[in-house]
């Protein structure tokens, strides 16, 4: 599960307006960051420059040095390789739309995290 020391479980959600998943992994600039400890309660916006421009190479240490404290991450789509660097590095990836309080039930009534 990521790498969080804090003991808290927070989720990544790749979200350009803060209200829905809307961004593809490799072009997401904003990453809305949600405690799920007890509650889905909001946290931070974290930015970033995009991974991918155009083509996406596989330089993602930028991006998980950003989220490495997430136990799950959802995004409208990624890559395979993405994907796989994430997963290799401890994080969930869900590919999900949507609003991200809609989403939030979901995974507190599924135990995604």
């Amino acid at each position: 599960m990521g790498d969080n020391n804090s003991g808290r479980v927070l989720v990544g959600f790749a979200s350009l307006d803060g209200l829905a998943v809307d961004e593809h992994f490799g072009h997401a600039q904003y990453w809305q960051i949600y405690d799920f400890t007890d509650d889905a309660e909001f946290v931070e916006t974290r930015k970033m420059p995009p991974v991918c421009g155009g083509s996406c190479s596989e330089n993602f240490e930028p991006a998980y040095q950003l989220l490495k404290d997430c136990a799950a991450l959802f995004v409208a789509k990624i890559g395979q390789p993405a994907a796989a660097y994430m997963l290799g590095k401890g994080l969930k990836v869900f590919e999900a739309a949507g609003s991200i309080d809609r989403l939030a039930l979901a995974i507190k009534e599924q135990g995604l995290v």
